[in-house]
């Protein structure tokens, strides 16, 4: 059993780890590995840190590495639970934005209800009392 303090070994190659209030140090591994027939370049990224501070992280945990945002995807004990090994994914977060389609603009595919055949338009938006549907169905207040 392992009775030296442990940050002593992650000291020389060790980068800072946060993990909401708890800040340690780990020693971050990304490996690149080839895949498909050399057509895809996958990194596994993990992180080696003491587990009596980061031992209790799950899966889907958030964490910063040297100033870099991942999720753990699993965690495994090493040196008779001295350390963790913390399997990690990369955070990206991507900028939710909104597109907004006219659902009828009157014109043929200017909408994505609006075909431009009128027996294949279904006027999705609720059409008007005299508006005539596929196969005579009655939708939006449409007649048969």
């Amino acid at each position: 059993m392992l009775t030296d303090d442990p940050s002593i070994y992650l000291a020389d190659f060790g980068v800072t780890v946060t993990a909401g209030a708890v800040t340690g140090m780990g020693i971050l591994d990304m490996p690149s590995e080839i895949l498909l027939d050399n057509q895809i370049i996958s990194t596994e990224y993990t992180v080696t840190c003491e587990a009596s501070k980061f031992g209790g992280l799950l899966y889907g945990s958030q964490l910063t590495v040297n100033g870099a945002a991942y999720e753990v995807r699993a965690a495994v004990l090493l040196t008779d639970g001295v350390f963790v090994q913390l399997s990690l994914q990369r955070s990206t977060e991507v900028p939710y934005t909104t597109a907004v389609t006219p659902l009828d603009a009157n014109g043929p595919d200017a909408a994505i209800d609006d075909l431009g055949i009128v027996q294949l338009d279904p006027e999705i938006d609720g059409g008007s009392p005299d508006s005539t549907y596929i196969d005579g169905n009655d939708l939006d207040g449409g007649t048969a």
